[in-house]
Order: structure tokens, then C-alpha cells, then sequence
């Protein structure tokens, strides 16, 4: 036997060992899923809010109470509407900053300019320069 061959086999009888200790809990997907949510929402919210620590801890603290108050209620509606939640906050809210010369600026990048107009949205007619 080849060293190769000794070392696949001991990993396959870890492999073995592993999946017997495994407790299988039936809400488990359920509670993946919400975290999943969580994560995602404060990751977007640390991207979206970058160097405004004011309003990070204020978004951060929202979602904390958010997800605790609904800490028992586990249904599937409460987890997409914190994915719908954070994929609105990534295409749809920007963060101004004021210049130097007093005006607010904004960073666009191509997630907020892939949104589809909504439907019937008829687009304004081309002004004339006088």
C-alpha cells in the first residue's frame, strides 16, 4: 500500500466517525436561514454605511432588536422579508458625503444602476436648451 492510499482510507474512516456523532435537529434550516439573514443584513449594512459609525451602530442596533423580537417566531416569511431587506438596502440606498465646497456627493457603483424601471414608468421627454 502506497502512502496515498493509507491516507485516503484514514480519512475515510474519519469521514465515518464524524457522520455518527452528527445530531440531526429538525429545525435546523429554519435557524440557518435566520442567521443567514442576519449575517447578510449586517454585512450590507457595514458596506453600505462604511465610515459613518453614527449611523452603522444606529443600523446595527435596529436589526439586533429586530431579530430578537422575533427571536420564538420563526417563520419563513420574517427571513425573506430580511433578505428582500438587505437586498434593498444594497441596490437602493446610497451614502452622501459633503465636499469641500459644501455641496453632497455620491458614490453610485453598478449595483444601484442594475435595478429595472417599474412597470408603466414612461420616460421624461429630452428638454430643449434655450
Amino acid at each position: 500500500r502506497t502512502r496515498r492510499f493509507l491516507w485516503r482510507e484514514r480519512e475515510r474512516e474519519r469521514r465515518k466517525r464524524r457522520g455518527r456523532r452528527k445530531n440531526i435537529n429538525m429545525a435546523a434550516p429554519a435557524r440557518q436561514t435566520a442567521i443567514g439573514a442576519y449575517r447578510l443584513l449586517l454585512r450590507t449594512v457595514a458596506t453600505t454605511f462604511k465610515g459613518d459609525d453614527l449611523t452603522l451602530l444606529a443600523a446595527k442596533k435596529e436589526i439586533r432588536q429586530k431579530f430578537e423580537d422575533n427571536r420564538d417566531n420563526s417563520g419563513t416569511e420574517l427571513v425573506s422579508e430580511a433578505y428582500d431587506a438587505a437586498e434593498f438596502i444594497k441596490t437602493h440606498v446610497v451614502q452622501a458625503e459633503m465636499n469641500e465646497e459644501g455641496n453632497y456627493s455620491m458614490k453610485i457603483e453598478q449595483q444601484h444602476a442594475e435595478d429595472e424601471p417599474p412597470e408603466g414608468w414612461v420616460p421624461p421627454p429630452p428638454q430643449k436648451c434655450s
